[in-house]
């Protein structure tokens, strides 16, 4: 992004002095400052769409998750965590429900998974999971899947190809959405928001860890978060998506007692920052 920047700079003479009758480039340069177009609201609001609540046992736990179709079968992808505690799975059923900003519970479709039959995939190095289901525009599931609901939503499956990207193709400093459902924010029964509709959140790469298969962006995750799609504005101005939330990380404040040095309290924050795995990780459970 940085020699972009520089390279818009030093261009910067010719493309405001371009002869009018010739198409000005999608990134406009004006006093050295890129301005690039904004993102129409009504895409972003279709891509909300994209992310999917995942309740354990009734509601016991909660995550986020997505829909992903590779060589025409559908997988719900989400963070390993959300489903297991080491090797153990955390619940025997899994209901799913898919459903706009804009819509109401009724209008969500819900899918309910026996788990305890269910084809789950999970990584033993990456906090990734998967769910295999079959075809969900030809409504053809596995036979441990049912529809609880029909509703109206439609329910989006990210195709591999055309609308993904993998960690060696993402930028630092690019802006992204985080499209998920925190229901941790809820505090005694003080709704400020409806925890059955994706909230979105929006930050930029921080990082890349290409050791560690993971990348950082700074946007505040909270549980529920977990297994929520991350999704890129790229330099087509499109959004893809380039992997799950994983977890956040903490800011620690240690206290300690002035007369007694032994006695000491940790206090664990929120950052702001989260660690997030990429799409690499994910093909690579499903294809192996």
């Amino acid at each position: 992004m940085l020699i972009n920047f520089l390279q818009h700079s030093l261009c910067c003479r010719e493309k405001v002095n371009a002869p009018q009758n010739k198409q000005m480039p999608i990134d406009l340069c004006v006093s050295g400052i890129i301005k690039k177009r904004k993102m129409s609201n009504r895409k972003i609001l279709e891509n909300l769409t994209y992310a999917t609540l995942l309740s354990l046992d009734s509601g016991k736990s909660s995550g986020s998750g997505f829909f992903l179709n590779v060589n025409g079968v559908d997988y719900l992808i989400t963070a390993r965590h959300v489903l297991y505690d080491d090797d153990k799975l955390r619940c025997e059923d899994l209901l799913i429900s898919s459903q706009n900003s804009r819509g109401q519970i009724e209008d969500s479709k819900m899918f309910e998974v026996d788990m305890k039959s269910a084809h789950v995939l999970d990584s033993k190095t990456d906090d990734i999971a998967a769910i295999k289901f079959g075809s969900i525009e030809k409504s053809e599931f596995s036979e441990h899947i049912s529809i609880v609901q029909e509703g109206i939503s439609e329910t989006f499956s990210i195709n591999q190809e055309e609308q993904t990207r993998l960690l060696e193709e993402i930028g630092i400093a690019n802006d992204v959405y985080l499209v998920g459902f925190p229901t941790s924010l809820i505090f005694q029964n003080s709704k400020h928001f409806d925890p059955g509709k994706p909230l979105l959140r929006k930050g930029i790469i921080a990082g890349i860890n290409a050791n560690d298969n993971t990348f950082i962006i700074d946007c505040s995750a909270y549980y529920g978060n977990s297994g929520a799609p991350i999704l890129e504005i790229c330099e087509d101005n499109e959004l893809r998506v380039i992997g799950i939330v994983s977890r956040y990380i903490p800011f620690v404040i240690e206290w300690k007692n002035n007369r007694e040095m032994s006695v000491t309290h940790a206090e664990y924050l929120n950052s702001g920052y989260s660690v997030c795995v990429p799409m690499n990780a994910v093909f690579k459970l499903i294809n192996q």
